[in-house]
């Protein structure tokens, strides 16, 4: 009742009656139980500060969240207000934009202060109360108690019907409300409310006729607990001066209400989980819980690679990933009956290293490569020498011919954006006309102009290199234009030749060196003359050790990092090589055979070279 005087009286829309409880099983949902000293949760709870100029009730005190007036400790949140010079403080903690609730059961348990001109409230606000307005976004005093009148616990309701002095109240005893907590309570379902003290009914509303005026009561709405001093509900008339509502007792220099808990019970259909679909491989700490139900017997399971670290049992777990694309699930034996849920979890390479290989057509993975050249068309790949060679016959550009790669993880390039191929073509056919588009998780592709294009065309049967930068060039137009390309979960590239409208016919070759993507603001990739930056690396392949030469001037090159990434990102090893002028040995011993990438930095300065192990 934080707006207007509240009155204990009937009223013909909210009627008095014995509390019959629907058939309707509830389950905790959702409890903030105090456990952890310091201020409330911040996930939680926030604040209403200052004077408020009276919160529209003529109150006395300010709002702060300074520890003396607002703290979690032993187990309770303690709502303080207290008197200095003369000058009352005091808490008012909300969980407005945090979290809010609709229909169930709404439960504090408390311990109220004493002493006449206090005024605690446990109550809440309609959710929409920034647009629509007070009264009509609704108001549930679920429990009110002014020290004037002790022992005397209220419960009302403000709607445009009925508010400021409401007539939708009534009142309970509890004779020892400042010695011992109590559970003040609401049970609220779409068609009433009503309110309980440890379990007893004492007040139902159920306005006859539903509409915004008696019933704003079908949205959400956040909870408040506070302490107001004085007040034209709290002010004791005995102590007022100046003809202001500012009646406390003089003797009176603070006022303690203590919350053990919140809890909120609703019934659930289903539940759902929360956390992490896209993941790290071999991360660790990943945090996954139940959104809507906390108690009962919780029962997880992660895929094969995975390990719950904590929490197994409970409604949040712990989890350290391995590299398997999965599902987290969960089995749940609750108040209610039995529930289930489960999410797909899949891997996300995150590039490390000084540039990322989308491909480099070294390990004759060509498969991950798929045609869709359309009707009339046809494409041919053969990798060999480390590049890959497709020869294609073109007959209906306008089907948009293409090959597609499909990258074995998603990767997040939102770092890596500049990319490099590496390309030669003899143009034949006079029609060469190639482009590459970026496509992420959802298909959204980066064909929005301007695109990447081999331009100028280079047709003399050597590589090379052609550059694009997709920094602010996310955008999509087709199929869903004006979307943009979610750089962090790119999942793979259509390489489009002889295409479109301005495509003509023929028939032709590209080879492919590598595909690579390195951070633009930095550093470079494959495409350098590696030579050049006088390393050396021996044998190469190699099965145990490999040998690092430097062949440039000292004062070229001095301290230098190197690091050995697999083809996914993932460093696998790191190690200083303090004096250049002698050889380094690198241990690679018990690592899978394959192709990796050593990345040499010397302050600003990078080069990738490729590094096979047999």
């Amino acid at each position: 009742m934080k707006f207007a005087l509240t009155l204990a009286c009937f009223s013909l829309l909210g009627l008095i009656i014995p509390y019959s409880s629907p058939a309707q099983c509830l389950e905790l949902v959702w409890s903030d139980e105090f456990n952890t000293n310091g201020p409330p949760n911040p996930e939680y709870w926030g604040y209403d500060l200052g004077s408020g100029n009276g919160w529209g009730n003529q109150e006395i005190q300010a709002y702060t969240n300074n520890a003396q007036n607002v703290r979690v400790e032993d187990g309770k949140l303690k709502i303080q207000a207290i008197k200095q010079n003369n000058v009352w403080t005091s808490a008012r903690v909300k969980s407005q934009g945090k979290k809010s609730f609709k229909y169930g059961k709404i439960q504090f348990s408390a311990k109220l202060p004493a002493g006449s001109g206090t005024w605690p409230a446990l109550w809440m606000l309609g959710e929409n109360i920034s647009s629509a307005g007070w009264p009509a976004c609704g108001e549930i005093d679920v429990m009110e108690h002014v020290g004037k009148t002790p022992g005397k616990v209220h419960g009302s309701i403000h709607t445009p019907s009925s508010s400021g002095a409401t007539v939708n109240t009534s009142t309970i005893t509890i004779a020892d409300f400042n010695q011992a907590f109590h559970d003040y309570e609401i049970i609220w379902t779409a068609d009433e409310i009503t309110f309980r003290v440890d379990g007893n009914a004492y007040y139902t509303y159920a306005p006859a006729f539903q509409n915004a005026d008696t019933w704003p009561f079908d949205k959400n709405a956040f909870i408040i607990m506070n302490i107001a001093m004085g007040g034209i509900f709290g002010s004791d008339d005995q102590y007022e001066t100046g003809g202001l509502q500012n009646g406390v007792d003089p003797n009176l220099t603070s006022a303690l209400m203590e919350v053990d808990y919140v809890r909120v019970y609703q019934e659930v259909e289903s539940i759902a989980i929360e956390g992490p679909s896209m993941v790290e491989p071999y991360s660790t700490g990943l945090s996954y819980q139940v959104t809507n139900l906390i108690e009962g017997t919780f029962n997880w399971t992660a895929p094969p690679g995975a390990t719950i670290t904590s929490g197994q049992g409970g409604p949040a777990i712990t989890v350290d990933w391995g590299n398997t694309d999965g599902e987290v699930s969960v089995e749940v034996i609750g108040q209610c009956g039995a529930y289930s849920a489960s999410l797909n979890v899949e891997n996300v390479t995150v590039p490390q290293g000084a540039s990322y290989i989308l491909d480099d057509f070294e390990d004759n993975n060509h498969e991950r490569w798929t045609a869709e050249p359309g009707n009339g068309n046809s494409f041919v790949f053969t990798e060999s020498g480390g590049a890959l060679n497709i020869a294609y016959s073109v007959t209906a550009p306008g089907a948009n011919p293409k090959a597609v790669l499909h990258l074995e993880q998603v990767v997040d390039l939102s770092v890596y954006s500049k990319m490099r191929a590496r390309v030669k073509t003899l143009n034949n056919s006079g029609t060469v006309n190639m482009r590459i588009d970026l496509f992420d998780l959802n298909g959204a592709a980066t064909n929005a102009t301007p695109v990447f294009k081999l331009e100028p065309l280079v047709d003399n049967g050597e590589y090379a290199v052609y550059e694009f930068d997709f920094s602010g060039q996310w955008g999509s137009s087709f199929p869903n234009a004006g979307a943009l390309v979610d750089s962090s979960r790119v999942a793979g590239l259509n390489l489009y030749l002889d295409y479109g409208i301005f495509g003509s016919p023929g028939s032709d070759e590209v080879w492919l060196d590598y595909i690579e993507m390195v951070d633009p603001q930095g550093i470079s990739g494959l495409s350098e003359v590696l030579e050049d930056a006088g390393f050396a690396i021996y044998p190469n392949p190699t099965k145990n050790t490999v040998i690092l030469s430097m062949n440039a001037p000292l004062g070229q090159w001095k301290a230098v990092d190197c690091q050995l990434y697999n083809l996914q990102g993932v460093r696998l090893l790191s190690q200083q090589w303090a004096d250049p002028t002698i050889d380094l040995q690198l241990n690679v011993e018990g690592l899978p055979a394959g192709m990796y990438l050593l990345a040499l930095r010397a302050g600003e300065k990078v080069v990738t070279k490729k590094l096979f192990i047999e």
